[in-house]
């Protein structure tokens, strides 16, 4: 129902959009085949795509569209992309279906729309531990800053707000996701800046086949808002805790230029209750470093990551077992349609059917090694990834073995005057649990 109703604001602002003079239009089409050894897919043939590729697909065909409206102090954008492939529940999809307002300070978005790729979609979490794109973008509305708010020469501000909606079958039905955002810049020199920043999401709200209704009011949203404690459930013997499943991050990032090109090395902490605030769980997170040489020919940027969430404060009783992205209450986890919406690397086995007592995630301990390249070279532009992960299982149902993967993919795509971009692409999975898994594909973009 509320993309309909957005659909049809779009439909009802056309008109007036297209005789404005400063109306921009555009988009893009484009479609995928693969071929592989299984009936499964190379981790890096789907991951991170936004569910445009199932694990199972063999094509995917994707349409975009994209119009602007400029005014002298503000702009308005709409978009909407939808996509169609096999190998999955629902074949036909909305990806981005959106209207936005936007001038100098403020950015606010109604609808579904992805979020922006960073580090040249090099990232194994897009520089976002709890939300790297692994699955479609959530229904809701975001307002943020367009750009950060200047307090000082050296000092700036930037801030997100956003209420979402998994509308999604899951455990909890009509489970609410709220978001927010603070970040402080620190801009030393032209050459130099600091970002220190701290996110915060909560899925509440919604009817649980087991409690019920919970707690759903606006005194219980200022409550989730603050994380502050209450009961929810309604059970004698229940403790005191924040209204729903809270997950946050910290994330620090240091920017520097030199005369070999920009760098920027990031930590991202995550945590999930008390012990990871403080910082009980280190070295939990992503380590990574970016770089992007100035005189770039044939490499354009490189980037490497280690992500660890094997510590999760450790599994006493007292402080500990994070258990990253479950819940008891919102069994479902932090996933929309089954797809993990943070860090690819906590396993979901989306064939577990959901109950009281059980849950889907597998494995939320992990040691992974992620090493990206990118380059160019005239109208050829090239990707190499290769990706080490170890899979602890979790502290109350270890792996033993540990499953270990090398996750191999490599593109080369070729860009022409007129039409169009076409791309090859191969992946290689290598496992101590599986035969490797081998895959090939073709991709072709047009941009209008």
């Amino acid at each position: 129902m509320f993309h309909w109703k957005l659909l049809v604001l779009l439909f009802l602002l056309s008109p007036w959009l297209l005789f404005s003079q400063d109306f921009e239009i555009g988009g893009n089409v484009g479609a995928v085949a693969i071929v592989s050894n299984d009936n499964e897919n190379p981790f890096w043939f789907h991951t991170n795509s936004n569910f445009s590729v199932g694990e199972l697909s063999n094509l995917s065909a994707t349409g975009e569209f994209v119009a602007s409206l400029n005014y002298s102090s503000f702009q308005i954008n709409a978009g909407a992309a939808v996509f169609g492939r096999d190998g999955v529940q629902d074949a036909v999809q909305r990806k981005d279906l959106y209207l936005q307002f936007e001038n100098s300070w403020l950015l606010a978005t109604v609808g579904a729309k992805k979020q922006e790729e960073l580090l040249d979609g090099l990232s194994a979490t897009n520089q976002n531990f709890l939300w790297s794109g692994n699955a479609r973008p959530l229904p809701g509305i975001l307002i943020e800053a367009n750009k950060p708010i200047k307090i000082s020469k050296t000092f700036g501000l930037d801030w997100g707000l956003a209420h979402y909606e998994l509308n999604d079958s899951r455990f909890v039905d009509g489970t609410h996701v709220h978001y927010k955002r603070l970040g402080l810049i620190s801009r030393f020199n032209e050459n130099n800046r600091l970002t220190a920043q701290i996110q915060h999401y909560a899925q509440w709200g919604g009817t649980s086949p087991v409690y019920g209704n919970l707690k759903d009011g606006f005194r219980d949203f200022v409550k989730v808002f603050f994380a502050a404690n209450s009961t929810e459930i309604g059970l004698e013997e229940e403790t005191k805790n924040a209204i729903g499943n809270h997950l946050g991050s910290y994330m620090l990032n240091y920017e520097f230029e030199n005369g070999l090109g920009n760098f920027s090395i990031y930590h991202e902490h995550p945590f999930e209750d008390g012990s990871g605030t403080r910082f009980a769980n280190i070295p939990d997170g992503v380590w990574g470093v970016y770089f992007k040489p100035k005189n770039a020919k044939l490499l354009s940027s490189v980037l490497y990551e280690y992500i660890d969430t094997s510590d999760q404060s450790g599994n006493t009783k007292v402080s500990g077992f994070d258990g990253y992205f479950g819940n008891n209450i919102y069994r479902s986890g932090w996933t929309y349609e089954k797809n993990i919406m943070g860090a690819p690397f906590i396993l979901f086995d989306k064939d577990v059917q959901i109950t009281a007592e059980n849950t889907a995630i597998i494995s939320n301990r992990s040691k992974v090694h992620h090493l990206a390249l990118r380059g160019e070279a005239g109208q050829f532009q090239w990707t190499l990834k290769t990706t080490f992960a170890k899979y602890l299982g979790t502290y109350r149902k270890p792996f033993s073995p540990a499953w270990k993967y090398w996750y191999n993919f490599a593109s080369l795509s070729y860009t022409t005057d007129t039409l169009g971009t076409f791309a090859v692409m191969g992946g290689a999975d290598v496992s101590n649990r599986t035969d490797t898994l081998l895959g090939a594909g073709i991709v072709y973009t047009y941009t209008f």
